[in-house]
């Protein structure tokens, strides 16, 4: 009588087309990596109590077409004063290699409390639909109205 050998791996030895599928249904739940995120550092300056430009965020795919804006959340809020992010239309020129676009965008604007000289600072995170986050640590210089113009 012959003794009858055992499949081996619950009877998938032999059918390696099937130990393939078992190996990426397996890594399918497998914890995946982390999207990329970087940490960038920006500045901007201006006058205090006037409106200062932090940020423009966009979305132009490849075909030049506005897609889906980037969620903006605040992580570390301004001591000394405000930031709020507005919903607007930008003109971009050779942005991508797309000529003169006007897109839908988030503007970040802050705001220092009146009559605040000095350095200001706030963290954004900025996550964009390709599912790249950015942590944007921004550091806004404010003056008594000698201050103009901005470095984002």
């Amino acid at each position: 009588m012959r003794k009858q050998s055992s499949p081996g791996l619950n009877g998938l030895s032999g059918r390696p087309w099937l130990m393939c599928l078992v190996a990426v249904a397996i890594g399918a739940w497998l914890p995946q990596p982390a999207a990329a995120q970087t940490t960038v550092q920006r500045t901007a300056k201006g006058a205090s109590g006037k409106d200062i430009r932090i940020g423009v965020y966009v979305n132009v795919l490849t075909n030049c077409s506005s897609g889906p804006l980037p969620a903006i959340q605040m992580i570390v809020p301004p001591e000394n004063g405000s930031a709020t992010v507005k919903r607007a239309k930008v003109s971009l020129t050779n942005y991508k290699n797309c000529m003169a676009l006007e897109v839908p965008a988030f503007i970040g604007i802050y705001r220092s409390k009146p009559n605040f000289a000095g350095s200001d600072h706030l963290t954004l995170s900025v996550s964009y639909p390709n599912g790249r986050t950015e942590t944007q640590q921004i550091t806004i210089t404010v003056g008594t109205g000698q201050n103009r113009g901005r470095d984002i």
